[in-house]
């Protein structure tokens, strides 16, 4: 014996799977929230310890260090870029 195809237990598979990766993006949308928060203040803050780098000459003595800083104030730059703004 076989079971029709319009049981309630076969729409309701059906019917939940589609709503899934909207689950998921909304998931994933409210946890890259914080994230998004921290990188933009990061990229906002981070340019005011180059001064002081520059004042004193570690850029000159620290180069990678000073490079590395650059990059992650970049990567908070496209992190953070989304933060607070409207869709």
């Amino acid at each position: 014996m076989s079971v029709p195809e319009s049981t309630p237990l076969a729409r309701a598979t059906t019917a939940s799977l589609p709503a899934l990766p909207d689950t998921l993006r909304t998931a994933a949308s409210i946890a890259a929230l914080p994230i998004q928060f921290v990188a933009f203040w990061v990229a906002t803050l981070l340019p005011f310890t180059y001064l002081p780098l520059l004042a004193t000459g570690m850029v000159t003595t620290h180069r990678v260090g000073f490079a590395a800083l650059v990059g992650v104030n970049a990567v908070a730059f496209v992190v953070g870029h989304s933060h607070n703004s409207p869709e």
